[in-house]
């Protein structure tokens, strides 16, 4: 095993512990279950059939998933170019090296990540189930996300969106294309399970979604999404 690891190298790990030596399976830590980065995987067998899977992030990867955390926190100008070098542990040149238009290059493709890692989830909550199930599952996303973040976790987008007033057009539009892209699946979605209309009850849904978030996340309080369940049926029905 390589020595340096456990140092500041980026390393994230799963582990999957196969009682009875059964088939496989691959638990992933969620940092790295996105389609946007290309991860190295190294693979370590233990006795007992403790399996440890090593993902390993480099520089620039790391930089847009500590940026996209943070805004998700502390939205686009509470999210300091010093507290992401802090919290990556790179000087300040590595950043303006990946990264040469600075906050706002990073910034931007760090809404991209965030957009496909949410897609990702909504994806897993929308999979093989009907279309009013699949929905009220992918509400409950959102729920444990605030609840699990002690209502500190916004959505990763609109936490950037909703200073779209004072923020560079490149990054406006990237939240934009997120949340296009996000709507444009789940009318296929809904598209696949004979809904019709689906396009436009995507758009609908999403934009009683995402208000809910909001509200949710302000008075920290779940009911407001809790409350999307009962329209669900109505909007599909409609």
């Amino acid at each position: 095993m390589n020595p340096d690891f456990g140092r500041s190298q980026g390393f994230l790990f799963g582990l999957c512990l196969q009682v009875g030596f059964e088939k496989e399976t691959q638990l992933m830590h969620p940092q790295v279950q996105r389609p946007y980065f290309n991860e190295e995987i190294e693979t370590i067998n233990r006795p007992f059939g403790l399996i440890v899977y090593i993902y390993n992030m480099n520089t620039r990867e790391r930089l847009i998933s500590i940026t996209s955390d943070l805004i998700r926190k502390k939205g686009y100008f509470g999210t300091g170019i010093n507290e992401i070098l802090k919290q990556v542990a790179v000087p300040k040149g590595s950043l303006y090296h990946h990264f040469p238009n600075g906050k706002d290059e990073l910034i931007r493709e760090a809404v991209y990540y965030g957009g496909e890692s949410q897609m990702h989830k909504y994806g897993n909550a929308l999979r093989g189930k009907p279309a009013e199930e699949g929905l009220a599952a992918m509400i409950d996303v959102m729920v444990e996300e605030l609840t699990a973040s002690n209502f500190e976790d916004a959505c990763p987008i609109a936490a950037v969106a909703m200073a779209s007033g004072s923020i560079d057009d490149d990054i406006r539009a990237a939240c934009a294309k997120v949340f296009v892209g996000w709507q444009n699946d789940l009318a296929g979605y809904l598209e696949r399970r004979g809904v019709d209309n689906a396009q436009q009850k995507a758009e609908e849904l999403y934009a009683m979604f995402e208000g809910a978030y909001v509200l949710s996340k302000a008075h920290k309080d779940v009911k407001y999404l809790l409350l999307q369940k009962k329209f669900i049926a109505v909007i599909l029905n409609s």
